[in-house]
């Protein structure tokens, strides 16, 4: 909410502290949720390496866990900040990942985060 109204450091604030929190209660789900949200903030405010940490614990996280879902949007959000840091043959990587962990869904979100997807990806190289 309060990246999508254009506080990101706000956000960020609150991320962290859903971090945080989450870890205290043992949700490793939510937590790793709260850490790609720091990623995204991170990246909102232009701070690329972090974006990328964030993100790139985020995934560990949700692959553990076996989160096919949440790793794709994960994946995806890691894969625009690398675009955005001028990698894009690592960003092509993680979306092609992204692409393949999102081919079991059949609902319209799943159908419109593989077409937007999809379309990062053949804009990339590697």
């Amino acid at each position: 909410m309060l990246r999508a109204s254009g506080r990101p450091a706000e956000a960020l604030e609150a991320v962290h502290r859903a971090a945080t929190i989450q870890r205290q209660l043992g949700d490793r789900s939510r937590e790793a949720m709260a850490l790609d949200g720091a990623g995204e903030a991170y990246r909102e405010l232009g701070q690329a390496d972090e974006a990328i940490a964030f993100h790139l614990r985020a995934a560990a996280v949700h692959r553990q866990l076996g989160d096919k879902w949440q790793l794709a949007l994960t994946l995806d959000h890691l894969a625009t900040t690398l675009t955005a840091a001028g990698r894009p043959e690592e960003a092509g990587r993680h979306w092609r990942e992204a692409h393949n962990l999102l081919v079991g869904f059949d609902d319209a979100r799943a159908a419109a985060l593989q077409e937007g997807v999809t379309a990062s990806t053949s804009g990339t190289t590697g």
